[in-house]
């Protein structure tokens, strides 16, 4: 490349391509962050938005496994809000029950926990990563091979985390790509919370909104209300009383009757029943200056029948109901009214019988406001014959009672029964390696926790030790041969810890190729020391897997207790520290932690 006459030197050149290369990198980010800024006042789903924020963010780095959390500091839960992994399918997410608030304490010591705790960000491999942090570590899901996640800052407060991962590559981001990620991260929870600002904001007024047309609707039913129950209040309080009573139902009819009278014109009065499955119906009450009673009948075409078909209330004048008997709706038997006013007996949406009232008088005529009033006095009534007949049905239930009883009994203890097994097994898997079948680390440490208990039970008190125990050169192995000849490997050295460990001595595998060995009831530390010695001797036989021979070795470390002078985590870690001083001088060795930093010899 020339300019005029002379020629760009290799490292000017360079300067450009790198300048060139930088200004493409910024303006990619400024159009990402106006993207995200247009975000957050488009009116998109919540759904959609995030999605749209995840192809922004793949623009600037390798993002195809990629979340967001919320965090809340008041409350101490974590919502992931949106959640895109290729080894993690979406449905596990949700069985996993991801999408609702999960408590921070829930997934404690995990990659997520620190960066919302340290408040800052972490990247790298796990091991990397592991190294870092100030205290335990426990991965959660499937392990990548690189990881980033940047916190979403409020000044120093954290409001949530922004992940990238990569399960093929490490090394994948660099500390551009965490510089990148922070610095979108505060757009990002901008534009977050103004989304979640506008949504509340919105839902308060549409809220208010509607608490007050309810409210006003609810004033203006009250006032209407109110003046018309002014004038029949004293009445529908009587009837009420008796619709509570427990007598005979002749005697509540005749109450309510004359009751009913008191507010209009009810003279010839009637209450009909359905009965016989509702094939026919029974004049429970019947009073009429005309008609005599009628007898139980089958259902026909009459008026209260008419009222039955339709469901609901009916009020004729003698021109209407002339009308219906001429076009065969109707057909009338007896004096003919020439006011008729029928409402259905309802309770529960079920239809009972039906109540009327009639009039053979021109100047008495009945209005839509009696049909609201006769209305209500006919629920009272629905509802005095629903609870006779409950009472009925519960002395006939009560009879088969006790045989249900004991059928539900004898099912629910073979309910808890089967329960106690299921809880049984899930217990074990709980507390167990899934591998190797060895105890797992929980299941050590609840028995570290229920030594002294024990011993005290058993009018004992007594030393003991633990023993860590790491292959020596697995990565090797798995770089060599694979993983599945690693964790064939790891079986078979579990089953020769078994072979190696007595009870009431404990074998269990904590994580990868690392093992630990419990040894109750011991005095002193020779006796560890022989157990060590009898593993080391046991994996001098080479591992033969698939046709392949293996020298496997390990190293160990080994801690003696006192229990009236150290915790179980001082033991575990001199354990722990005695098994790296043994890393560290050669391979097939044990050493004894020393206060001192002296050690035994451990080679054989």
């Amino acid at each position: 490349m020339t300019f005029g006459d002379g020629v760009v030197p290799s490292s000017a050149y360079q300067a450009l391509l790198d300048k060139v290369s930088e200004l493409e990198k910024a303006e990619r980010v400024q159009r990402a962050l106006y993207a995200i800024s247009e975000l957050s006042g488009a009116q998109l789903e919540m759904s959609v938005m995030l999605s749209r924020l995840h192809g922004i963010i793949s623009e600037l780095m390798y993002a195809d496994n990629f979340f967001i959390a919320r965090y809340d500091q008041d409350s101490q839960h974590v919502r992931f809000l949106y959640f895109a992994d290729v080894a993690t399918p979406f449905s596990d997410v949700t069985a996993a029950g991801m999408e609702a608030p999960i408590p921070l304490d829930e997934i404690e010591y995990s990659l997520t926990w620190y960066t919302i705790r340290l408040g800052k960000p972490l990247r790298g491999t796990l091991d990397k990563i592991g190294a870092e942090l100030p205290g335990e570590f426990r991965p959660l899901g499937v392990a990548p091979k690189d990881w980033l996640g940047v916190p979403m800052l409020e000044g120093s407060q954290v409001h949530g985390i922004l992940v990238v991962q990569h399960y093929e590559e490490a090394e994948v981001y660099g500390p551009e790509d965490q510089a990148l990620l922070s610095f979108v991260a505060s757009h990002i929870l901008t534009t977050l919370q103004r989304r979640e600002y506008r949504e509340n904001l919105e839902r308060a007024v549409a809220l208010r909104t509607r608490e007050l047309a309810d409210a006003n609707a609810k004033l203006l039913q009250e006032i209407a209300e109110r003046k018309r129950n002014e004038l029949i209040q004293r009445a529908l309080y009587h009837i009420a009383e008796q619709a509570g009573d427990t007598g005979r139902e002749k005697d509540f009819y005749r109450t309510i009757h004359y009751q009913l009278g008191s507010l209009l014109y009810a003279d010839n009065f009637f209450i009909a029943l359905l009965v016989d499955d509702g094939e026919a119906i029974d004049f429970a009450y019947y009073a009429n200056d005309y008609d005599p009673p009628s007898p139980k009948r089958r259902l026909r075409d009459g008026l209260t029948e008419h009222v039955l078909r339709l469901g609901a209330d009916v009020l004729l004048d003698k021109r209407q109901i002339a009308a219906l008997e001429a076009e065969g709706s109707i057909t009338i038997k007896g004096r003919r009214p020439h006011s008729w006013l029928g409402v259905p007996l309802r309770c529960e949406g079920r239809v009972l019988g039906v109540m009327a009232v009639q009039s053979y008088r021109d100047d008495t005529l009945f209005q839509p406001k009696d049909s609201e009033l006769l209305r209500f006095v006919s629920s009272q009534i629905a509802s005095s014959l629903e609870r006779k007949r409950a009472l009925a049905s519960l002395r006939e239930a009560k009879a088969t009672l006790e045989l249900r009883v004991r059928e539900r009994t004898w099912e629910l203890e073979k309910e808890i029964a089967t329960r106690k097994t299921v809880e049984q097994q899930l217990k074990h898997e709980v507390m167990h390696d899934h591998l190797t079948g060895l105890p797992n680390r929980a299941h050590l440490l609840e028995r570290l926790e229920q030594l002294p208990k024990r011993h005290e039970a058993g009018g004992e008190r007594s030393g003991f030790a633990i023993m860590f125990l790491d292959v020596d050169s697995f990565k090797a192995i798995n770089d060599e041969h694979g993983h599945i000849m690693g964790d064939m490997v790891l079986r078979e050295i579990a089953e020769r810890l078994k072979q190696s460990v007595r009870p009431p001595g404990l074998a269990a595998r904590l994580s990868g190729d690392e093992f630990a060995i419990l040894l109750e009831g011991i005095e002193h530390a020779e006796e560890a020391v022989t157990v060590a010695t009898r593993f080391l001797r046991a994996l001098e036989h080479p591992v033969s897997l698939a046709g392949i021979s293996l020298n496997v070795s390990v190293s160990i470390g080994i801690a003696m207790l006192d229990e009236h002078e150290m915790t179980h985590s001082d033991v575990l870690g001199r354990a722990d520290k005695a098994m790296y001083q043994a890393k560290s001088e050669g391979r097939s060795l044990y050493r004894l932690y020393s206060s001192s930093s002296e050690s035994s010899p451990g080679e054989r």
